[in-house]
Formats: structure tokens, C-alpha cells, sequence
């Protein structure tokens, strides 16, 4: 994670001085940054050797390979409130990760339920997948790059 974490910003900074737009990037890094996660978790769970000691390996390189592709998120949804509000990304930013503790809050209860009525962790790293899908489409679908203190106040001395 901490090595695609520190390229994320090499490859979004390459990206924009090619000509990309802000946006377009972050949505991009933001996506994928989802979507990867999601795919590996289902890979995890969709082994069909699921007994076997080559299976833990392969699920656990799965998680591994999904926690280091969230990583491609820091170039993105973190950075993102400097695009949009500049004046105070630090407020906006702490503001955003304080709500955003809410789902660690419930996460660990609902998957000790999912896991406790399947017995299975497929149902748990299925919700977390899902979790992923929507949140990139939401990030997709609403993100943007324009300052709005050029349209709206947003100092919030």
C-alpha cells in the first residue's frame, strides 16, 4: 500500500502535466482505486480450492493485491479538497474522514454478523465489494476540480 501510495501521486502528476484534466484524474485514480479492491476480494472468495494451503495463499495475496490497489485512492478522494475548497482542505478533509469513521464503526458489526450467519467470509467481502462499486460510482458521478470559492464562500473563518 505505501509503495502504490507514493506512485498514485507520481502517476496522477504525470497524468496532469500530459494534459489530463484534474478531474479526470482523480475519477480515474478514484475508480480504480474502488473497483480493483472489489475485484480481489471477490477473487479471494471465488476459489475453488478452498480447502487447500495453495488457497489461503492465493486469497491472502487477493487481499494484499486489493488493500495495495486502494492505495491509488490517495491521489484522489484524499486530495480532492484541495481541488475544490483550497482555502480550507485541512477543515474539509478532517470533517470528511471524521463521517467517514462512521463505516469503520458499523463495518466491524456488520461482518461479525454476515460472518456469524454464513460462516463464510464470501457474504462479508461480497458487502465490502458492493461497498467499493457504489462508492466508486458515487465518486464518479459527483466528484469535481473547479474551486468553488470562485462560485460560493467557502472560508469558513
Amino acid at each position: 500500500q505505501t509503495l502504490v501510495g507514493v506512485a498514485s501521486g507520481s502517476i496522477a502528476d504525470g497524468l496532469i502535466s500530459r494534459g489530463w484534466r484534474v478531474v479526470t484524474v482523480r475519477k480515474t485514480l478514484q475508480v480504480l482505486g474502488s473497483l480493483l479492491p472489489a475485484v480481489f476480494l471477490l477473487l479471494a472468495t471465488a476459489n475453488p480450492w478452498a480447502s487447500s494451503s495453495s488457497s489461503l495463499t492465493s486469497s491472502f495475496l487477493y487481499v494484499t493485491a486489493g488493500a495495495a490497489a486502494s492505495a491509488l485512492t490517495l491521489a484522489a478522494v484524499s486530495v480532492n479538497h484541495l481541488d475544490v475548497c483550497p482555502k480550507n482542505a485541512g477543515f474539509t478533509f478532517a470533517a470528511g474522514n471524521t463521517l467517514a469513521t462512521i463505516a469503520g464503526l458499523i463495518s466491524v458489526p456488520v461482518s461479525g454478523l454476515l460472518l456469524e450467519r454464513t460462516g463464510s467470509f464470501t457474504a462479508v467481502f461480497a458487502c465490502f465489494a458492493a461497498h467499493y462499486v457504489v462508492g466508486a460510482a458515487l465518486y464518479a458521478l459527483l466528484a469535481g476540480d473547479q474551486d468553488v470559492t470562485a462560485e460560493m464562500e467557502c472560508d469558513l473563518d
